[in-house]
């Protein structure tokens, strides 16, 4: 228990003594910062971005003082349970959203918490940066969105944004990291050029104003500059020639997305997340990590438009359409593209195997629904092998089955031409076929899902079973079967995730 206390409270008297300065400072701010308000009568949103901006400044000189993180940590931790007892019961009201209900003023500090866990050792310069692109940059664009008369307006997600609002996070997030690297990065010994600072500066800042377009309810304030520190952390720790590598690769990323939304493969918001997921794949992976994932991309992109005339009469059974948004992006890439991150903190050869893993039961199951629907036999549910209608959610065919066990090879097949050599795939060797029968398991989980958990809904005007809660002439469905709260995106991204599982298992299996 002691070692426990010790290691939770490991820090100077002088730290503890500055903690209570600065905890004691942010409320006193943020005290008079109510009582102003009230008295002056000003919008509580004003308030509250005004808040948002003094407090992170704040913050940006804690790493320049405390010698230990703990006292930091305690008070991400504290604020984190005030803000969060602020929403739920509206006190506060200068410091929180009051036009809807938002947790930005929660995800501020779990931001600030996670940036001291990570990089306070040895990567201060980042977590600097990084708060201040949080405090004054997120700030600064939601204020030029709102103190326009005519903004140019767009939405990716729930939440409304501007073209002029997006320039002005790019900029500033720009000039943050432009002009300060330079002066910080001395606190973790990067000498950094001004040539060099304003290289890493664009590329977090078109990271990071990607990422808060996106955002829904104050998710920006942990998306972000998240983002950022990411870029940041891996543009300063690696060699000259990895970041040209993660230039290029943000450079191709932002070209695939640019064209897939010209020939709508992508919808907006589906360009943007494959925009930020290919940058991660693209400019951290290299050659060995994009091949795989572009050979899904651009496959089943060219099997979604083979027999459209065919196809369109499924149309109205499925929940989306061709043309992938960002929930279908993250759902068939997101697990893949977290098993990159994971990567790039602890390389290790397993996670290219599960990264394939993910890939191949996504590309599987794609290709099992894309050239199952030609079967001229009728599928039957995989629960109960009744002949079903086809395009019902978790019915299979015998051309559908042998189709995603092609899928799950051609992405094992990319996995050994991209990389022989470094992952050890061998076409001769176990983790080829751990890879590929991982991948086909995944999609029949996928379909077992589809068949048992995934939300079924019955359309009142032509009675017909479908995925979709909008229907026959724009009425709602009614829910028929399944959970509620999971949907196709959802069921695609377990099948990621169970591609990933199978892999693992494969190994711990094998490898003994």
């Amino acid at each position: 228990m002691y070692a426990v206390l010790k290691f939770l409270f490991d820090a100077s008297s002088a730290d503890w003594i500055r903690f209570a300065c600065f905890f004691a400072g942010i409320f006193l701010f943020i005290g008079i910062a109510e009582k102003t308000r009230s008295a002056l009568g000003w919008s509580p949103e004003v308030n509250r971005k005004l808040v948002h901006i003094m407090t992170g400044v704040l913050i940006f000189f804690a790493p320049l003082f405390f010698v230990s993180n703990r006292p930091l940590v305690w008070m991400a931790v504290i604020f984190i349970a005030v803000n969060y007892l602020g929403v739920t019961t509206g006190k506060l009201k200068g410091m929180h959203d009051t036009q809807r209900r938002s947790y930005g003023t929660v995800y501020y500090p779990l931001t600030f918490l996670i940036l001291v866990l990570v990089f306070w050792n040895g990567q201060k310069s980042v977590l600097i940066l990084s708060i201040l692109i949080l405090a004054l940059a997120d700030a600064a664009a939601a204020i030029g969105r709102e103190n326009l008369k005519h903004p140019h307006e767009y939405y990716l997600g729930n939440d409304k944004k501007s073209r002029e609002g997006s320039l002005v996070m790019f900029l500033t997030s720009f000039f943050i990291v432009f002009i300060l690297l330079p002066l910080v990065g001395f606190l973790d010994g990067h000498a950094v050029n001004w040539v060099t600072s304003a290289w890493i500066g664009l590329a977090a800042a078109l990271v990071a104003t990607a990422l808060e377009a996106l955002s829904s309810g104050g998710s920006d304030n942990l998306s972000a500059p998240l983002g950022a520190a990411f870029v940041l952390h891996f543009m300063l720790t690696h060699s000259v020639q990895a970041n040209e590598q993660f230039t290029i690769g943000l450079g191709v990323a932002l070209g695939v997305a640019v064209l897939s939304y010209r020939i709508r493969i992508l919808t907006a918001s589906g360009s943007v997340g494959t925009f930020l997921l290919a940058t991660l794949i693209f400019g951290t992976g290299g050659w060995i990590w994009s091949l795989p994932i572009l050979i899904f991309f651009v496959l089943s992109s060219v099997l979604s438009r083979v027999g459209r005339v065919h196809k369109a009469q499924f149309a109205p059974l499925f929940e989306k359409s061709s043309c992938r948004d960002i929930g279908q992006v993250l759902a068939n890439g997101a697990a893949a593209g977290l098993v990159m991150l994971v990567y790039n903190f602890f390389p290790r050869p397993i996670f290219y195997w599960l990264f394939l893993g993910a890939l191949a039961a996504v590309n599987a199951d794609t290709w099992a629904t894309e050239i199952g629907v030609f079967s001229k036999i009728s599928p039957r549910l995989i629960t109960t092998f009744q002949k079903v209608t086809p395009g019902t959610s978790g019915g299979i065919t015998l051309l559908g089955t042998l189709s995603a066990l092609l899928g799950s090879l051609a992405i094992a097949l990319s996995g050994w031409i991209a990389s022989p050599v470094h992952f050890h795939i061998s076409l001769y060797g176990w983790s080829f076929w751990i890879v590929v029968a991982g991948g086909f398991l995944a999609s029949l989980v996928d379909s077992l899902l589809g068949a048992t958990l995934q939300a079924q809904y019955r359309c009142p005007v032509c009675n017909k079973i479908t995925e979709r809660k909008i229907h026959c002439q724009n009425r709602k469905t009614q829910f028929l079967s399944g959970k509620a709260w999971l949907h196709n995106d959802g069921v695609n991204f377990l099948c990621s995730l169970s591609g990933i599982v199978f892999v693992w298992i494969g190994r711990m299996i094998f490898s003994k």
